[in-house]
């Protein structure tokens, strides 16, 4: 059964990568299998595009080019670099996981100050103070965050507390 070809073109077309990036990949020795025509254009194979997947599938992986270029490399080495492979998808993880904490605690921060200002807009529809109902949200700006927190000598906004309850603001002396 024949395998199919594609140009790089064709490549482009199907995987949302530029010509210029497949270039690249190839330039900088991660995209390997590239067959040539007699004229000196690309066409690309089974074997050059599971390549290209494992070079996508390791940046989604948080793996940076030059480790994916290292990584590809101690594959051709053998079995005995499974340990170092190993090492660098461990470390690609753990930056994952930092990064999906961030976001977790972006996401809480949004989530408290929403529910702070669907409070004010509450207050302010029964004819109240919306200051009252969410104080840090207030007509000078964001006055107090009741939630701060010291990490290495820097003052920096930390977890909100329940989302559905906005603290009132504490004095600090």
């Amino acid at each position: 059964m024949p395998h199919e070809t594609y140009t790089i073109s064709d490549l482009s077309k199907r995987t949302g990568l530029s010509i210029h990036t497949l270039r690249f990949y190839e330039k900088e020795g991660l995209l390997r299998h590239v067959e040539r025509t007699k004229t000196g254009r690309r066409i690309y194979g089974d074997a050059s595009i599971g390549t290209l997947m494992g070079i996508l599938c390791l940046k989604r992986a948080g793996v940076t080019l030059p480790q994916i270029k290292e990584f590809f490399d101690d594959t051709m080495r053998g079995p005995e670099t499974l340990p170092h492979r190993l090492k660098m998808l461990e470390q690609a993880k753990a930056k994952l996981l930092a990064a999906q904490a961030e976001i977790e605690h972006g996401l809480r921060m949004a989530e408290f100050g929403i529910a702070g200002c669907r409070q004010a807009l509450e207050a302010l529809a029964q004819g109240k103070d919306p200051d009252t109902a969410a104080p840090f949200l207030t007509r000078e700006g964001v006055v107090d965050i009741p939630f701060m927190k010291d990490r290495d000598g820097r003052l920096v906004p930390d977890a909100p507390p329940d989302i559905d309850q906005p603290q009132s603001p504490q004095t600090t002396p």
